[in-house]
């Protein structure tokens, strides 16, 4: 047991760097902002701010081992605006302007007591299309599992009771955070009386996040990237658009991500159903 531990240890530390919770906490994030945003009435406010704390510690302990490295990169920004580099103060201001943003978009969300769609409600929205291929994006980490088993790093025994369960059961939680991302768009849809759009909305999103998986694994792009250097994001998205591999890769990923949703739709929605009709009979 105690060889077992080690290798569970070595295994975070050394080979993924906390990946497994970092990504986890990436997917959470469209599925709180769906609550909030399209389901904000069906959620108790202390479920929800616990909610958040577990999302928030998940996110704090994956990118726990990535500190040094991101301090390293901020102090040399800091130390060249302090300089006077002009593109780095530009930077840095930039970092306060969305951080600001941030702010004001978090005391509203939680404030909120309504559904109506303001400025910071669309805000919100391109937050959560923004993130929403984080969720869809576990599943391109199963080269990890794959890299784990040929390694030759892990035993057989640690391979088979520790690293396959920990990253299918990785997968599953962000894939399923998506799938019910999109569900609960799908209910504010509903809810508005625009049931004719569920389907087309759905699509769309799974086209939209099959860019983003393909932007994050081969070009290495990330959601904040959007904000902090959209001309690139842009550019490169048009570029990747008219290329042909591209295409044929992020039309195939459409494809899974629209067989896969649709199969977890239905268990998830089932599971729903029969957990409503338990609590119904025990009344």
């Amino acid at each position: 047991m105690r060889l077992l531990l080690l290798h569970f240890l070595s295994l975070l530390e050394n080979i993924y760097g906390g990946w497994i919770l970092w990504n986890l906490f990436l997917a959470f994030i469209p599925l709180v902002l769906s609550y909030l945003l399209f389901r904000r009435q069906s959620v108790a406010r202390p479920w929800l701010w616990w909610f958040c704390g577990v999302v928030g510690f998940i996110g704090a302990v994956g990118l726990w081992a990535k500190v040094p490295d991101l301090l390293s990169d901020r102090l040399n920004f800091l130390r060249s605006a302090i300089k006077g580099d002009v593109s780095a103060i530009i930077g840095v201001s930039w970092w306060g302007v969305l951080g600001l943003i941030a702010l004001g978009l978090s005391i509203w969300i939680f404030k909120r007591r309504s559904n109506a769609r303001s400025f910071l409600w669309w805000l919100g929205l391109i937050v959560f299309i923004s993130f929403l291929p984080n969720a869809a994006y576990v599943l391109t980490d199963i080269i990890h599992l794959i890299r784990a088993i040929g390694s030759g790093f892990f035993s057989v025994w640690t391979l088979t009771l520790v690293v396959i369960p920990i990253h299918f059961v990785a997968i599953f939680l962000g894939f399923e955070a998506y799938v019910i991302s999109i569900l609960n768009q799908g209910s504010y849809l509903r809810e508005q009386g625009s049931q004719q759009y569920i389907l087309p909305a759905e699509l769309l999103m799974h086209s939209l996040s099959a860019v983003g998986i393909y932007l994050g694994r081969f070009i290495r792009f990330n959601s904040w990237d959007l904000v902090t250097d959209p001309a690139n994001v842009l550019l490169t998205t048009l570029n990747t658009l008219t290329e042909k591999r591209p295409v044929a890769v992020i039309i195939v990923t459409v494809v899974i991500l629209t067989t896969l949703y649709w199969i977890l739709k239905q268990i998830t929605l089932g599971l729903t159903l029969r957990v409503k009709d338990l609590q119904s009979s025990e009344f």
